[in-house]
Parts: structure tokens; C-alpha cells; sequence
């Protein structure tokens, strides 16, 4: 099987960034990072089962299989971004890497996700248990969708098994406590997502013990695609300082 999606060969690159997408989305959300973050950084994105390449697989994943899938793909210095859903994935990868003595990441980026002990209510939750109607009009209303998506009902066939695999991901997430992580988070959120507000964000902090930063990003919910070049400068800077800063880094 196929976990991970490269844009040809970066190992000489000194960081590699794993990419976790939002609910429904692909690898291929991440197409565009590389050219964005080259040389100084490997992107790769994390090709989750039931969709893409691995469309024909079971959509249903644990954290636990990505976790392995990344640690087999380390070769030095790396850092998670997640969005969404991926957000609270990466947050679980992270402390599946610790549990199991595997090299923990520089950061972990997370973007237009909630803190995992934060159970408000979103625009996003339910999904996984209403009709089929509900689900696709309630995903386009958030933009969620890609534009046009629902004029070819094959293709949204394809997709309604994976869709609805992804949202019980998030609507039956249940945060267990454990030892906040010991690198920094640095969380992404965008000034106009109705889905996911500041304080959800900023709840973050709670889960480093090495640090966190808020940085708002001009967009909504899906500013990963609204505002690229600006949360990827922000990611090339602050991943330049940590590997800067891994001499004097005390790894947890």
C-alpha cells in the first residue's frame, strides 16, 4: 500500500513535513507544498486508505497505522501538519510515536482543528449520521466540497464511503488525557472560519509543554487553500528555526 504521496526526490532536503488532510480530502490536498517549501523541506503527504490512489481499500483508519507508516518513513529531523480532522490525527500519531520510544517531530502544525479536549458543537459535527442529502449539502455549505463535486453522481458515490468513514472519525473522537507533548504546537487558524474559532484554537496550549503559538491566517475554514503561500512561509520560517535550534534542543 501506498501511505505517502512525493513530488519527486527531496531526500537531501534537512526536514521532512508529514501532511495529514481534513475530513474527505486526499494527498492530493498537499499537491502544491512542495514547490512551496523546496529545497529546505521533503513534504509528504500522507495518503490515507479509501480515497485517491487508495480508492478500492477500506476508508476506515486507525492513528495507530499511521503512526507506523511515518515511522518507518523518518530519516532524520521532521515535522505533522494536520488540518481539520487531520489536526486531531496528528495529535494522536504524535502520542502513538511517544508511546511506542519512537524520534518525536520538531512541531506539530495543526490547522483549523480544535484542541481534542474541546467538544463544542461545529458546523462539521453529526455528519456521519445524518441521510445522504444532509451530509453532501451541509459539506457544500461549509465548503468542503470541491465546486461542481455534486453535478457527477458517480463520482459522489465513490466518495460517500469515505466521507462518512471521516466523520465518524470526528464525531466519535474521545480525548484521553496523558502528558501534555514535549515539542512545541503551533496552530493555524483562520480569521473567518465560522467552524473552528479562536479559543477552540488557542485551546492548544494546553497540550505542549515546550511551547505554543497562535498564528491567524487571513481565510476561512479552509485557508490551507485560500491563503497557501502565506501558511507556508509562516511553516518554512518557524521549521528553519527548530532544525536551527536542534544542538541546543532537549528531545523529549
Amino acid at each position: 500500500m501506498t501511505w505517502f504521496l512525493s513530488a519527486g526526490d527531496w531526500r537531501s532536503a534537512p526536514v521532512q513535513l508529514f501532511c495529514l488532510p481534513y475530513a474527505g480530502g486526499g494527498a492530493s490536498v498537499f499537491r502544491r507544498w512542495q514547490d512551496g517549501l523546496a529545497p529546505d523541506v521533503e513534504v509528504l503527504p500522507v495518503q490515507l486508505p479509501g480515497r485517491e490512489n487508495r480508492i478500492s481499500e477500506n476508508p476506515v483508519f486507525r492513528a495507530a497505522d499511521v503512526a507506523y507508516a511515518i515511522a518507518e518513513r523518518i530519516r532524520g529531523p521532521y515535522a505533522i501538519y494536520g488540518h481539520s480532522m487531520g489536526g486531531r490525527v496528528g495529535f494522536e500519531v504524535v502520542r502513538e510515536l511517544r508511546r511506542a520510544g519512537r524520534p518525536l517531530p520538531l512541531r506539530l502544525y495543526v490547522g483549523g482543528a480544535r484542541a481534542p479536549h474541546v467538544s463544542a458543537p461545529s458546523h462539521f459535527d453529526g455528519l456521519s449520521r445524518v441521510a445522504d442529502d444532509e451530509l453532501l449539502r451541509r459539506l457544500e455549505a461549509g465548503g468542503g466540497l470541491p465546486a461542481g463535486l455534486l453535478e457527477y453522481p458517480e463520482l459522489v458515490e465513490l466518495l460517500l464511503p469515505l466521507l462518512r468513514a471521516d466523520f465518524a472519525q470526528v464525531d466519535d473522537y474521545r480525548y484521553t488525557p496523558e502528558a501534555p507533548l514535549p515539542m512545541p504546537i503551533v496552530a493555524f487558524a483562520g480569521r473567518g472560519d465560522d467552524t473552528v474559532s479562536r479559543e477552540h484554537s488557542d485551546g492548544w496550549r494546553e497540550h505542549s509543554a515546550a511551547g505554543f503559538t497562535l498564528r491567524e491566517i487571513d481565510g476561512g475554514h479552509f485557508f490551507l487553500n485560500e491563503r497557501l503561500p502565506e501558511l507556508l512561509a509562516a511553516i518554512r520560517a518557524d521549521l528553519a528555526a527548530a532544525h536551527a535550534d536542534m544542538p541546543t534542543r532537549r528531545h523529549g
